[in-house]
């Protein structure tokens, strides 16, 4: 009788898999979104990093660093991009991909990055530019503090 519900629960499982489909490939906005986010939090580390080492006058940067990287989390929300674990592994993907980029590249596409992110800022609305200014400050404390 056991064997019977596990060979039920697995057909059941089964079901729900083929149901569901297999997995979409990403699409060329989310991997882009992540390329973005991921050379603008390694750029917003960096600053961190400086601005704990004395270097205040880098906090402007950084909390605008802050606010462009979540103008793109938050434009992806927006577009019905919600699911968070896929978002963070391919971010996570971004992370290690760019890591074989040269430090000037990676520099030119942190400042495209950032020009971008504050244009997508600019252009939202008053609510969704208070959420991101208030979630890159939240964020900036916790970086400064850690």
């Amino acid at each position: 009788m056991p064997h019977r519900r596990c060979f039920a629960l697995l057909a059941a499982v089964t079901c729900l898999n083929a149901w569901a489909g297999p997995a979409q490939a990403p699409t060329p906005h989310e991997l882009y979104t992540a390329r973005c986010v991921a050379a603008l939090d390694v750029n917003a580390n960096e600053l961190a990093a400086q601005v704990k080492a004395g270097k205040a006058e880098l906090k402007p940067l950084l909390l605008a660093r802050l606010r462009a990287g979540g103008a793109f989390v938050g434009a992806s929300f927006l577009q019905g991009e919600r699911d968070e674990s896929r978002a963070r592994k391919l971010l996570h993907q971004a992370e290690e991909a760019q890591k074989a980029l040269p430090k000037a590249e990676l520099a030119a596409r942190q400042l495209q990055f950032a020009r971008e992110g504050e244009k997508i800022l600019a252009d939202a609305d008053v609510v969704s530019r208070s959420v991101v200014k208030r979630l890159a400050e939240r964020r900036m404390k916790k970086l400064l503090e850690g």
